[in-house]
This record gives structure tokens, sequence and C-alpha cells, in this order.
């Protein structure tokens, strides 16, 4: 009874602060009919009944003004009058804005515009006010063009218009009707991306194809669209998901597994006039270190000094935290990431050595979350061997428990005491967090890999105990941004603090420096891959020539003047 009545409240009043009030106002009018009813009665001695109480009381607080129905001789009276017209009209003055204030904000507020009164060529299309979409704007925002959103949803539309970004025009418009398109100069367009769901994604490709040559490309939750989006039209399909369940079953399994962090772009059709061979060209590599490594405990000096294998270590992440230039003090721990500069030869013998050393005693993981992320990550693991239980409520034929995650008896059934790691990447990042908690409390030696799917999750992951997070949305991003920015720059990383790193080719003689370029810039040069070798940190006097690639860290308003520079022109 108490939950029905709690659930007809909650559906009439949604607001929280208006349920308050409503309340105070209730209690108001029960206790001031009680003390009108006893002072009427027994101090002005006036026959007066409850009902008739409660109908002065509420004629007092909305102001009705009829009148004073009964006599009123005793200052007692007078005073409760005054008080109940004081406290009352002020929880009605309170009621009333909070009560009509979301109905005459969506009156007021600013319609978006259906069309861009300028005109603009070579611009980027942006279909659907998405948390990828949002990740891309940002990546985007180190490129001098223009970004166009269209999106159909008009309160949608209405929050990107709330994010006042200089370089955002922002079109609501049906995706079936062509004054859309029209308005968003899809003609002169040079890229179209889509972060709307695969079947609105195809119909919206079938609709504009014929009307553009931009690069087409979708993003897909489920990558085994990719041919379906494809025969539609899309030149690129990019699931964010897919890479993440791949990226987080790559750290979580203890062989020779690495992430090539930065090779080449695949879609840049600007490479350096001379290539090394290939197997003794240095790339940078991403490598977790795990629990068993012999490297755990030591320092970065330690592994610098003790290096057989001829890296160089370029920075790393542990935590939240990522740190740009190592010192030779800071230690290596199992939430370390280490970002190695040097052959594939080189990383692979390095792991092989430490796994030699003792890593493999029994290796089992526990995944919470069998949807789009937590599949992959789950055949991964699967095709290596490596014995895994999957949690998840919703899928019918999970591997596993068929319960949610967020309860400490079905972590123990699955084995969270033993296991050696714990994938968390349910579709709710509340839910990973809490389940990041409790597998970190009952397990404080596991390594917990957590996906989210909103940026202002990552850093509450961290601090819930996880050890490497995955920003899906801003994955997604970055793969986009990559295609449209291919021939000036390669985003790699987005950190925490805003900040992004990134690698371009020096396109054009210059003559200028490294101090100058960070001078000049604002970025902060990590490393240089010339024709003949790779300096990591590079002396500032070093002078830049034509095909060399530089890898930077920097705010994207210095990565912007970063691109101008490499590609030839001035800032």
């Amino acid at each position: 009874m108490i939950r029905r009545l709690h659930r007809l409240i909650t559906g009439v009043f949604p607001d929280r602060r208006l349920r308050l009030y409503v309340l105070i106002l209730l209690v108001q009018i029960i206790l001031y009919s009680l003390a009108t009813y006893v002072i009427v009665r027994y101090v002005e001695h006036v026959p007066f009944t409850l009902l008739d109480a409660v109908y002065f009381v509420i004629m007092t607080i909305t102001t009705v003004g009829y009148g004073i129905p009964f006599p009123v001789e005793s200052e007692l009276t007078i005073t409760l009058i005054i008080l109940i017209m004081f406290t009352g009209v002020m929880t009605v003055l309170l009621i009333v804005p909070a009560l009509f204030a979301p109905y005459l904000e969506k009156l007021f507020q600013r319609t978006p515009p259906r069309t861009i009164n300028r005109n603009i060529h070579d611009h980027v299309i942006i279909v659907g006010f998405s948390g990828t979409a949002r990740s891309l704007m940002e990546m985007l925002q180190v490129s001098s063009g223009d970004i166009v959103l269209v999106e159909e949803n008009i309160d949608e539309a209405r929050e990107a218009l709330s994010m006042r970004r200089a370089a955002l025009s922002i079109i609501w418009g049906d995706y079936n009707d062509d004054h859309t398109w029209t308005s968003a100069h899809i003609e002169q367009a040079a890229a179209v991306i889509l972060c709307e769901d695969e079947h609105t994604s195809a119909k919206i490709i079938l609709g504009i194809r014929d009307r553009t040559k931009a690069k087409i490309i979708s993003i897909a939750d489920h990558h085994s669209y990719d041919r379906f989006l494809r025969f539609a039209g899309a030149e690129y399909v990019l699931s964010p998901k897919n890479i993440t369940g791949k990226n987080i079953a790559r750290y979580a399994i203890p062989g020779p597994y690495f992430e090539t962090l930065y090779d080449e772009n695949p879609y840049c059709t600007i490479h350096s006039m001379e290539e090394c061979p290939s197997v003794d060209r240095k790339k940078i590599f991403m490598l977790p270190i795990l629990e068993g490594y012999t490297c755990v405990g030591t320092t970065i000096g330690d592994l610098n000094r003790t290096n057989r294998f001829s890296f160089e270590v370029l920075s790393y992440w542990k935590g939240s935290e990522f740190v740009v230039v190592p010192r030779d003090e800071d230690v290596i721990d199992k939430s370390t990431i280490l970002f190695m500069l040097g052959t594939e030869k080189a990383i692979l013998d390095f792991r092989f050595s430490e796994l030699k050393n003792g890593m493999e005693k029994g290796y089992n993981a526990v995944i919470a979350g069998y949807g789009s992320i937590g599949s992959i990550a789950f055949a991964e693991l699967k095709n290596e061997g490596i014995a895994t239980i999957a949690i998840d409520p919703h899928v019918e034929d999970v591997p596993g428990f068929h319960e949610n995650a967020e309860s400490e008896d079905i972590l123990t059934k699955a084995g969270i005491h033993e296991a050696s790691v714990c994938i968390i990447c349910t579709d709710n990042d509340d839910v990973n967090i809490f389940t990041t908690l409790m597998a970190r409390s009952l397990n404080p030696r596991v390594r917990i890999l957590a996906a989210a799917h909103a940026p202002e999750s990552v850093d509450k992951l961290y601090k819930a105990g996880a050890d490497y997070v995955a920003d899906t949305p801003g994955l997604g991003g970055i793969m986009a941004a990559n295609i449209v920015l291919a021939d000036h720059i390669h985003l790699l990383i987005a950190l925490p603090d805003g900040r992004k790193i990134a690698a371009a080719y020096i396109q054009e003689r210059r003559g200028m420096n490294i101090g100058t370029l960070q001078k000049e810039t604002g970025v902060l040069v990590l490393a240089v891959r010339t024709r003949r070798s790779s300096l990591v940190h590079p002396d500032p006097g070093y002078v830049l020539e034509e095909g060399d690639e530089v890898i930077v860290v920097g705010t994207p308003p210095a990565l912007k003047k970063f691109i101008r520079i490499t590609s030839g022109e001035s800032i």
C-alpha cells in the first residue's frame, strides 16, 4: 500500500523538490487545522467543526480573502492567523514556481535553428547527439574546419546548443526531410559521421548517399552490422564497443599481447620519404603490467638501467594519472600501463621474459556484463584457453550466471576471490561503478578492467578501484576523428585533463627546432621518429626535417597550431 502511494505521488510530482514543498504544505494544513479547531472552540468559545477549521486554513493560506468566519477576541487567535498567513503563503510561493518552471522553461527555451545562414564547405556533419558525438566534437576541436550537428530530437538539439562551441552549428530537422540535408549543405561536406542506432543510420545513408561525395562514416554498436551498413553506402563502419571489448581482453590476457598505439595511420596518404625495414621500425606500444611480472615493485629507473631489450619508456598511465615525463624513482605496479618506443621484437622479448619468470599460476577471469563489450572480451579470453565466467541478468544464454553482478553472493559464486582478472562492462555506468567497488573489496589483488559509457564515469571507476578504464565514446570519437583528420594529425589518446597525445608528419622543410615548436604552439614533444632513428624526449635544439614524425601532447588549441606548423602554414 505504501509503495503504491509512493509511486502515485512520484508520478504526480516527479520533481523531488516539488514533492518536499507539497509535503510541507500538507503538514502545515493538518497542524494549523488542529490548532485552529482547538483555539476557536475553547478560547473564542465559538461552535466550530474540524471541517470548518480546514476550510479556514486553506482559505487563509491561499489568500482567497473571504474574511474570518468567527469573532476574534484573543491575542492567541490573532497570532495563529498571522502565523498561518506568513508560513502558508511562503510555502505556496515556493510551490508555484517549482510546479510551473519546467513548462515555462520549455516554453521560453531557444528553438534550435533549422538551417545555416552562411555558406560553408569541406565541413564535417555529425548526425545524432550521442556520447560518441560529444567526444567526436571534442576531438575535432583541433581542426579549423566547421562542424555541423544534425539532430531530429528537439530536446537533444537544445542540449547541444548549450555546449556553445564556436565551430559548432546545430540544425534541428527530420532525417527523412530533404530540406534538413540541404540546410546542412551536405553537397559541400567533407565527411558525414552517423552516431545514431544502426537502423536509423542505414535509413539516413540510403537517403543521402546520392547527394554527396563526402566520406560516410557510421558508428555501430554491433560489429555484425558492418556489411549491411557498407552495402547501404557507408565507406567506413566503426564499432567502438567491439574495439573496447578486444582492448580490454588484451589487457587481461597473460600472454605476449600488447597494443600498437601508434605506427601509421592507415587513412593517411602522407608518409615519410624513406622508410626503415618494417621489422626494424620502432613503434609506440601500450603494455599493461600484470600481477606476477618481475618488474612489479621496481622503478622506471630500474627498468631503464636493466633494459636489455632495446626499448625506451616514453610515458606511463597509472589509474587516472597519466605521467608524460616519467621520473627514475616512479614505482611500477599492476595498475601501470607503460608506453614504450621500440621494435615489436623488443616488446615481445620483454613480455616473454616476464612470463617466464612466474606469471602463469592458474589464470581465470570473471566478466560482469555479457553485452556488446562483454561478449567480445569473453570470446577473446576463451580463444586463449582462459577459464571465464560471465554474469548478466539480461542475456538468456549467458555462459555463467543469469543474475545481477551487483551481488556479493553472485560474485563469490563466480569465483571473484580466486579470479586473476575481473572485467566489468555492463551497459550501465552506475552498475559498473558499484560492481567495481564490490569486486575490489572482495579481492584486493584482482586486476579490474572496466568500461565507461560516459566521460564523467571514468574518474569514478578509477576511484572505485579499477586498474584500467576504457572510455568507449572517447574511443569512438578518436577512431572517427582520425579518418577525418588523417592527412593532418593522428590522435592517439585523450587524457583525463582534456589534453590529447597526437602525432603528425613534418610536411615541409621548416628549419625549426623542437624548442621553437613547443614555444610557438604550446605542445610538449614526447618523441620524434626520423628516417634513421627515434628520439624519446628529444633535446629542444633538435632541428626538425621534412618527413619526421613528431609525437606530442597538448590542448586542442595547441594542437590546432601544431597542425598549421607541420603542414607548412603560418600561425
